[in-house]
């Protein structure tokens, strides 16, 4: 699934830190299938020729768009890349990750509207890196992961320690 090493289709002279893919789990795929198999039921109830053409097609097209909306995590020594949104590291300032409650309240109460956001429903932590480019009114990218420790360590941040404000 993730990989905190640069040994994975890198080159020995563009090593890469941190390469994440956050997959769908398995629970999803399982509701997914089951939902084409409703689609197929639903719209051929006494034709199983129909109900198998229909349901095959609901579940190449849930396999596509699964695969293809799961957002990889890539740091490299020049940049950072959330999905296909990607940014040079010397405009990141201070990276933190959040865990629990943390996590929570940065989605949700703490969330400015003009950050850069990345999330999946059933990953919990996030991270929280600062854009300190002046040219950019993105104040800070907040996305989900799975290993926040390896991604706030690999762009020189840390965990948060600080108390969640009461909601």
């Amino acid at each position: 699934m993730s990989s905190p090493s640069g040994d994975q289709g890198a080159s020995p002279a563009t090593p890469t830190p941190y390469i994440e893919k956050l997959r769908a789990p398995w629970w999803l795929w399982l509701v997914s299938y089951a939902l084409c198999v409703a689609v197929g039921l639903a719209l051929s109830p006494t034709n199983q020729v129909l109900f198998s053409i229909i349901a095959a097609v609901a579940a190449i097209i849930v396999t596509v768009l699964l695969v293809a909306s799961a957002p990889s995590i890539i740091i490299t020594p020049e940049t950072l890349q959330v999905g296909r949104a990607r940014i040079e590291r010397r405009f990141l300032g201070e990276a933190t990750g959040y865990v629990g409650d943390g996590a929570r309240y940065e989605r949700g109460r703490g969330l400015n509207g003009l950050a850069f956001m990345s999330f999946r429903g059933w990953v919990d932590p996030v991270v929280k890196v600062a854009i300190e480019d002046p040219n950019d009114s993105t104040p800070y990218w907040l996305f989900s992961t799975r290993h926040p420790e390896r991604v706030a360590a690999a762009l020189g941040g840390a965990m948060s320690t600080q108390d969640v404000p009461s909601l």
